[in-house]
């Protein structure tokens, strides 16, 4: 066998006998990573370096600088979530005052706007609160500077009813005004008694709502027209309401046990006299026209007997009537109306309490069946839509049934 040439030193690259073409072997890992470590050494030197140059005030403005970077960084994440609130759904109304807190109702009856007071309300009685034969005998209000006389030590038989002690004595009595007082000079003509059931429909908190207002006003009457005194334009709606046949009366805002607000200019327990006179003047000014009162809301109002002998002092000093609106069956006015020689009434059914079709429908059944038995039924609703649309199918209906549709004042004995 010949001997082979030995192979050139160093040429590796030269083909193996039976193989093909072999590529250089580069060796990238290692070295790859011994090459970025050592990179990673230089740049610590050099960061190392350049920290030990920096004086102590590069050192604190690069630390402030870091910090800023993470408080971006973090708010950016923290920014990707946002909380969108969720829209509350349509407020209630302050006139939404619609149950009857009468006691010959139900008492689950009662969602008016002071239903939770109203609920527990006794029987109604059958007439409005008894009229002493003869006004009870008060001390008169004695002069400031003179101290208030002694009561007596007891006090007449007719005054029973009266409170046991008020807070302090009662407002003056003031003379009724000359000549015709105010109810009956701006009452509106009531058809001649034929001996049959009388009705009188009352519609508290007009005014507010322009639209259902001008709408209740409308309706075949009389009707008696219950108008807030914060109302705008009141001397013009409540106008055309009189030019329509409608009775007038003013519907006063009074504090309610609840949390309910009667609106601005309301009569409130805390009050002294001189602001609760202020605020009737002023309520009493909003339009002309009318013929007395009722209250908006009121069941604490009108269970204070010295803030209700105020009101009762000023009304029968100007000859105008009042309608109890019966929020609470603790009511004062009663007894004090009779002293100060107010005329007062008082309501019987609150028409829409339940405000529905079948509801109202069965309110006005119950009006009808009052006014049989007594000769006379008071009712109040509210400018509802389901309550005008009621009242336009049954006012006309009155007649053929044998009633009497009347105003307020007619129902004054």
């Amino acid at each position: 066998m010949p001997p082979q040439k030995p192979r050139p030193a160093g040429n590796s690259n030269r083909p193996r006998t039976g193989r093909g073409p072999q590529r250089p072997r580069v060796r990238t890992g290692a070295g790859a990573v011994k090459r970025g470590r050592d990179s990673v050494v230089r740049a610590r030197r050099l960061a190392l370096l350049w920290l030990s140059r920096l004086g102590t005030g590069g050192r604190i403005a690069l630390a402030l600088a870091a910090l800023v970077l993470v408080a971006g960084g973090m708010t950016a994440l923290l920014g990707q979530e946002r909380y969108h609130p969720v829209a509350a759904g349509p407020a209630l109304t302050p006139m939404e005052e619609e149950a009857d807190a009468s006691g010959a109702d139900e008492p689950e009856d009662a969602s008016d706007e002071e239903a939770a007071e109203t609920a527990d309300l006794p029987t109604r009685p059958g007439a409005a609160p008894t009229v002493p034969v003869a006004p009870p005998s008060f001390p008169a209000q004695p002069p400031a500077s003179v101290e208030p006389a002694t009561p007596p030590a007891a006090p007449p038989a007719q005054v029973a009813a009266l409170p046991a002690a008020l807070p302090r004595p009662l407002p003056p009595l003031v003379a009724a005004p000359a000549g015709t007082p105010a109810w009956k000079h701006f009452a509106v003509a009531a058809p001649t008694p034929n001996g049959h059931p009388r009705i009188v429909i009352v519609i508290d908190d007009m005014g507010v709502d322009r639209h259902r207002s001008e709408k209740v006003a409308s309706l075949p009457g009389p009707l008696t027209l219950a108008w807030l005194p914060y109302a705008r334009d009141l001397p013009q709606q409540t106008g055309k309401a009189r030019a329509h046949g409608h009775e007038l009366i003013v519907h006063m805002p009074m504090e309610p046990t609840g949390k309910d607000d009667p609106g601005p200019g309301a009569l409130l327990t805390r009050l002294d006299e001189a602001t609760l006179r202020q605020r009737l003047s002023t309520n009493l000014s909003s339009f002309q026209g009318f013929v007395g009162i009722n209250n908006h809301m009121g069941s604490r109002f009108t269970a204070d007997s010295t803030g209700m002998a105020v009101v009762m002092a000023e009304l029968g000093a100007r000859g105008l009537l009042f309608l109890d609106s019966r929020t609470t069956a603790n009511t004062a006015a009663g007894p004090l109306s009779a002293h100060y020689q107010v005329p007062m009434l008082s309501r019987d059914v609150f028409l829409d309490h339940v405000m529905t079709a079948q509801g109202v429908a069965a309110s006005l059944a119950k009006v009808e069946q009052i006014a049989r038995k007594n000769g006379l039924a008071i009712a109040i609703g509210h400018p509802h839509d389901v309550t005008i649309a009621a009242l336009t199918q049954w006012l006309p209906t009155l007649s053929e049934k044998g009633f009497q549709l009347v105003p307020l004042t007619a129902a004054v004995k």
